[in-house]
């Protein structure tokens, strides 16, 4: 039974039935969580980076062209003048230099965004252990920092907080006890979120994020581990349509056909499936039981599609912090 604080009550009485029916239902059930805003309520990658800049865990390249394809010149020629890490956060967060000049031009927004992917690429130099150690001790401290708090870098101000949602560890509790395999499937680079998810009991085994290709010496590269018919050229990452590509392939072991396109066995999708941005929107899209969206109120596709609820299977749910 799931405990119904902060729970808009359609919403607990959806999932409560949700769950009684599926425990009885057989056959593989898969559950598909997104994990910033959506587990948790700020952002890991965003605490992560900032944590990993001030570690000195993200080294400055001979080449910045190198760190992201989609890097414009503006980008490259304000990086090269003085790559601080106040200017570095900047570029990665606003997505402009600091004269407001487009940072990163020319990728396919349907199968990446090119900033979560920068984040990735500047791992590269570190071991993956060495990102989870950081990790871990980054998500602590964000746990202990009080709610509210918030952090100055360059011309940002950020959240300086992280949360795990009770409500959230308890439905995923309840999906497990009701039979489900239940996945965390993000933009966030996978090392930055796998110690964080066995405080709410999922292993690191059932992440996917976004990865490097690991050189000879145990070091992770520049380059990204690709999906479907992208290879390892940095064009794509778990986001939006690329959620769905690692879902078909990884989690359901998809080998033949697109696995851009949504799964044409309805067994082979998520029953599940829970988000907050249109990053999530074709993963949920292709849930065959029910879809949680938490809704911060921006103006964003997946938003529209929730509210129409044209097939009745759409919750909408305020964030648990506001």
């Amino acid at each position: 039974m799931l405990n119904p604080d902060g729970w808009d009550p359609k919403n607990h009485a959806a999932l409560t039935a949700f769950l009684d029916a599926e425990a009885k239902r057989p056959g593989r059930k898969v559950a598909v969580f997104d994990w910033d805003n959506t587990v948790i309520k700020n952002d890991i990658g965003d605490a992560a980076f900032i944590g990993l800049l001030d570690r000195g865990m993200v080294a400055t390249p001979d080449d910045w062209r190198r760190t992201n394809p989609y890097l414009t010149d503006a980008a490259v020629q304000a990086l090269k003048k003085g790559a601080t890490p106040e200017l570095i956060f900047t570029i990665y967060n606003s997505m402009k230099t600091p004269d407001g000049s487009l940072a990163f031009a020319g990728h396919d927004p349907k199968i990446t965004e090119a900033a979560y992917a920068w984040l990735g690429h500047l791992l590269a130099g570190n071991t993956p252990d060495a990102i989870r150690r950081a990790s871990r001790e980054i998500f602590e401290r964000q746990l202990a920092n009080p709610i509210g708090a918030t952090r100055r870098i360059g011309n940002d101000t950020i959240a300086d907080y992280i949360r795990i949602y009770p409500q959230i560890a308890d439905l995923i509790g309840g999906l497990e006890r009701s039979g489900f395999e239940v996945w965390v499937v993000s933009a966030t680079p996978k090392y930055i979120i796998d110690p964080c998810v066995a405080m709410v009991g999922i292993p690191q085994e059932r992440v996917i994020g976004i990865e490097n290709v690991v050189g000879p010496d145990g070091k992770l590269t520049y380059d990204l581990i690709g999906c479907g018919p992208y290879g390892n050229d940095s064009r794509i990452i778990s986001f939006r349509d690329g959620k769905r590509c690692w879902i078909n392939e990884t989690i359901f072991g998809m080998t033949s056909g697109d696995p851009l396109l949504p799964n044409p066995d309805p067994e082979k999708r998520p029953r599940f499936g829970a988000g907050d941005s249109d990053g999530d929107i074709s993963f949920l899209e292709d849930t065959t039981g029910l879809r949680l969206f938490i809704d911060k109120g921006r103006p964003l596709d997946v938003q529209k599609e929730a509210r129409a609820n044209k097939d009745g299977r759409w919750l909408i749910q305020e964030p648990f912090i506001g």
